[in-house]
């Protein structure tokens, strides 16, 4: 097998395997931009996937950190689904009841908007500080002891610390992994007993499913369980709980401040890269099947709607290369309606302008909504056929 020369962000070793190479991938996937002639020209870069045979790890080897500005406005939020709603509050409840935080400090980095973390102290009664570059304690409810700063966490803020530390959707968007994990120990070492929780995408599902719609600028770390655990563990954390949620897309792990363990287990990581080196081949035939689809639909005057107007329709749309085929995509947030993708320039619509589109065909950019959206066109008096990513589609069938 090839390898490129460059040292492992999360061990240090010095032989990395390429698996998976995207040209000109929109710099940002969540930026709302208002012209669509803007977010046709937005800034580009190139995706390098590697992993690690030493550790399992995977990442952007092209990744340049200077290129990617978290404080422009952008819009992640998925509070407005109820199926996510149930997701976070499940894992509010385990949090709040295994780790007895009534009355306690949650300190979230990476905390966004702060919505999880007013949800968390509300129902903890706890009090809470963020910390994140698009910070803004004027969107802070007056209910509840929330405050934060605009910032990112990095080796002067490791005075901030909590009975719990609480880190989502954060490290993948990470470069020096090995770094921020130690910088986290050094907050949680501050207050005796400190639970230190992280979510993240699972990379797992992505390799087994070819899912190159997950795989994007922004998201230069890529985790799976084996790999993740690894990482904890040489950074000088035990491991409380390592588990999947919301239906296998993302890693939660619970740990706290324990030995530095580097042991790895070289079966567990064979396993991993074994997967990560068909990615490349399970990736690009996905892409040439939704191509054919899009095609077929193209050609014959059908009209095509995604919905979800997210990272993966970014990705999605850069992949197969088919903008023209693709009449709009839809999303139940009101502050993505009425902007455009940025790379691809298709509008954001809402759910309602689909009665005046009469889409023929709608593809479900994450199948966990499925049911959601499938009684949304239910509700508009739609019957579009649907498929959603990941979808176990036939070659040939669309020509």
């Amino acid at each position: 097998m090839t390898t490129v020369s460059g040292e492992c962000w999360a061990c240090g070793a010095d032989s990395l395997t390429p698996i998976f190479t995207v040209d000109g991938l929109a710099l940002s996937s969540l930026v709302l931009v208002d012209d669509r002639s803007e977010a046709v020209d937005f800034p580009r870069g190139d995706l390098r996937l590697v992993v690690c045979p030493t550790c399992g790890f995977i990442f952007n080897h092209s990744f340049r950190p200077e290129l990617v500005d978290y404080t422009m406005p952008y819009e992640s939020s998925q509070v407005f689904s109820r199926r996510f709603r149930q997701f976070a509050d499940e894992l509010i409840d385990h949090l709040v009841e295994d780790y007895e935080l009534p009355g306690k400090q949650i300190l979230e980095i990476g905390c966004g908007d702060a919505s999880f973390l007013q949800a968390l102290c509300r129902r903890a009664g706890a009090s809470g500080f963020g910390i994140d570059p698009t910070y803004d304690q004027s969107k802070i409810e007056d209910e509840g002891d929330v405050t934060g700063v605009a910032e990112f966490f990095d080796a002067e803020h490791t005075h901030l610390t909590g009975d719990l530390i609480c880190c989502r959707h954060t490290l993948e968007h990470i470069q020096p992994v090995a770094e921020f994990v130690s910088l986290v120990r050094e907050s949680a070492q501050r207050r005796p007993d400190s639970i230190v929780f992280f979510e993240i995408p699972d990379t797992e599902r992505i390799l087994a499913e070819g899912a190159f719609w997950d795989v994007y600028n922004e998201h230069c770390s890529y985790f799976t369980l084996t790999s993740l655990c690894n990482l904890f563990r040489s950074r000088g954390f035990e491991v409380l709980r390592l588990a999947k949620g919301f239906d296998g897309q993302y890693l939660l792990i619970d740990s706290k401040v324990g030995n530095f363990d580097t042991s790895i287990d070289r079966r567990a990581v064979d396993i991993v890269v074994g997967k990560a080196e068909q990615f490349g081949d399970n990736a690009r035939r996905e892409i040439e099947i939704w191509q054919e689809m899009l095609d077929a639909a193209h050609s014959q005057g059908r009209r095509v709607v995604l919905w979800g107007a997210s990272s993966k329709a970014v990705a999605f749309l850069a992949a197969v290369d088919r903008t023209d085929a693709v009449s709009a995509a839809v999303d139940i947030n009101p502050f993505k309606q009425k902007k455009f993708l940025p790379g691809s320039g298709v509008s954001v619509i809402a759910p309602e302008v689909l009665t005046e589109l009469s889409p023929d065909l709608v593809i479900i950019m994450n199948p966990v909504y499925r049911a959601e959206i499938t009684t949304n066109l239910d509700d508009l008096g739609l019957r579009p056929q649907i498929y959603a990513l990941g979808d176990q589609l036939v070659t040939g069938a669309y020509s």
